[in-house]
């Protein structure tokens, strides 16, 4: 027997503002509850799907009163789509409340007060900015992205927020494909693209044919400069090459870059500038250690810098492609190594950097989401180094390291929060913290 539909309680609220996640924050006479899409100073009604211990959470369903920062959004999937979480308010607005978050993360989860350390938010293009992507298929052949909070597939008309020639492009090309499971998009910010496509093996002899009565002429489709099947090679290659900073970088299918290259540009800038307060321009520092190096953007962009560098970078793929781009940089050439695995097991006092001096080093760091932890930060701490630059995609994790670096006598010195991710909740932070115990040039 079918059971009836549970019927929600809707309750009736004022948004005060925007936390973690880019839910907004309302309080009433049972406490707090956070409701996605709303923006500060909006009356709603939303319904409530959870309930714990301290808050509710709900969803919206009626706009009462429109904050004054709210605003109609620009993709028309928007709201389905949960590919983006901040369309409905304004640029200054999303800006405004990313900054508000940073500062009550490390006031909240690391006890900081970074009000004196903090600089405004650096930002670039609000659309357009993205280059990477994955696809899902609906049973009936059309791709798209997941519904917010689901494993429903919503068909995807257009994204702008992915850089061209998404929409104009690759978009169209895919739908002529045998249909498959998933398909990744990649692009190099300069009208190259390569497509990643993922199914039943029995796929693939039909997209070879196809490949092959298009290679006769040029590429299968203008700008494509790979086509991989299952992660295997089918057309042309299989990375990538971006630029940034007058840096190459070879990125391959699998590896993971940065998918703004402005903001990607901006933060080696800030970083650059750091190094400028520590010795002047020119003159150069004794050791960069680059963790969670990836294909080497920090190492390359840095190299000039410092005497040597070491990168560590625990996926095979990354490393291959991070000694490629070393080979081919003449900043870091013949000054830069990279070393593959766990950085606690890498960094450890008699590992492979035993002989290392890490006399007024300077350590930059770009954990996943998850942050360091205390096992890379205990890793970091046994080294020592001078100076410790921080770049995190969630300010929470990243606030509790730095609390655990500060106990250990390091001080905060910088923080420049950036606008890596225009539409989405997620924001890009760069920590510098500094050792007070005399290790510090």
């Amino acid at each position: 027997m079918k059971l009836p539909p549970v019927e929600l309680p809707v309750v009736e609220l004022r948004i005060e503002k925007l936390v973690t996640g880019g839910d907004g924050l309302a309080r009433d006479e049972q406490g707090a509850c956070f409701v996605s899409r709303t923006a500060p100073g909006d009356l709603v009604r939303a319904a409530v799907v959870e309930q714990r211990s301290g808050y509710r959470r709900a969803e919206l369903r009626e706009v009462l009163e429109s904050g004054p920062d709210r605003q109609a959004a620009e993709c028309p999937h928007y709201g389905e789509c949960g590919g983006c979480d901040l369309q409905h308010l304004t640029t200054a607005a999303q800006q405004t409340a990313k900054l508000a978050i940073v500062s009550e993360c490390f006031q909240r989860q690391g006890k900081l007060d970074v009000s004196g350390i903090m600089a405004p938010l650096l930002s670039g293009a609000p659309f357009g900015w993205r280059t990477s992507l994955r696809l899902h298929a609906h049973p009936t052949g059309f791709y798209g992205l997941h519904r917010r909070g689901t494993h429903d597939v919503i068909r995807l008309e257009s994204c702008p927020v992915m850089a061209a020639p998404f929409a104009e492009t690759i978009l169209p090309w895919v739908r002529f494909l045998p249909p498959v499971e998933q398909v990744v998009v990649r692009l190099d910010g300069r009208g190259g693209w390569l497509l990643s496509l993922f199914g039943v093996p029995g796929r693939l002899k039909i997209l070879k044919k196809m490949v092959a009565a298009a290679e006769a002429g040029s590429a299968p489709a203008p700008g494509l400069k790979g086509l991989l099947f299952n992660a295997r090679p089918v057309w042309g290659r299989d990375y990538l090459v971006h630029r940034v900073a007058g840096h190459s970088y070879r990125v391959g299918a699998g590896a993971f870059f940065q998918n703004n290259a402005e903001m990607a540009e901006a933060a080696v800038a800030t970083v650059r500038g750091w190094l400028d307060e520590i010795v002047a321009p020119g003159q150069r520092l004794p050791h960069l250690l680059d963790l969670y190096g990836g294909v080497g953007l920090f190492t390359l962009a840095l190299a000039d810098r410092f005497e040597r560098a070491t990168l560590v970078e625990l996926d095979a793929g990354a490393c291959r492609d991070a000694e490629n781009n070393i080979a081919r940089d003449e900043a870091s050439r013949g000054r830069a190594v990279v070393h593959q695995g766990d950085l606690a097991e890498v960094l450890r006092l008699d590992g492979p950097l035993a002989d290392e001096s890490w006399t007024g080093a300077v350590c930059v760091v770009d954990p996943p989401r998850t942050g360091l932890g205390k096992d890379g930060v205990a890793a970091v701490l046994a080294r020592r180094p001078a100076h410790l630059f921080y770049m995190s995609c969630d300010p929470a994790t990243q606030a509790r390291d730095a609390a655990a670096f500060t106990a250990a006598g390091y001080v905060p010195r910088r923080l420049q929060a950036l606008e890596m991710f225009p539409q989405s909740a997620h924001i890009e932070s760069l920590l510098w913290l500094q050792d007070a115990s005399g290790n510090a040039p």
